[in-house]
């Protein structure tokens, strides 16, 4: 009996590094941080978001990669969010916004976190207005 509570015992340890193994690769995570800027074609050079840890100078750069089925995200849409995070840059460089994703920095590894979504005031969402519509021309 000892030897069977034994490798009972060396088993549940296992499944329990490895789960954690697991969630802390691919469990979501969320950062607040700021968009400093956006590299990458989405072909030839990789998709990337640069940021800032809001209110710090610490960095932090995401990968922003279509995840497929795994991990369960689904994610086919990184153009999109690239182009999201181009018009977060542009229109409120300052505003700290809630970047959700996946994975953790290991620059030994080379890992980045994968994007997954951003949260972002709609006014930084939205993209640039005309400067001589509506407002300036409504008036006449």
């Amino acid at each position: 009996m000892r030897t069977k509570h034994k490798i009972m015992t060396g088993l549940g340890v296992i499944l329990v590094i490895s789960l954690t193994l697991v969630w802390m690769r691919w469990g979501p995570d969320s950062w607040e941080v700021q968009i400093t800027g956006t590299t990458g074609d989405g072909r030839e050079i990789q998709y990337r978001i640069d940021t800032v840890y809001a209110g710090t100078a610490d960095t932090l750069i995401f990968k922003n990669q279509d995840a497929g089925f795994f991990p369960p995200y689904f994610k086919f849409d990184s153009a999109n969010l690239q182009s999201v995070a181009n018009r977060v840059t542009r229109e409120c460089p300052q505003e700290p916004v809630i970047v959700n994703g996946y994975g953790m920095r290991i620059p030994f590894l080379d890992m980045f976190p994968n994007a997954t979504s951003i949260e972002a005031p709609e006014r930084c969402r939205k993209a640039p207005s005309d400067p001589g519509s509506s407002e300036t021309n409504g008036a006449s």
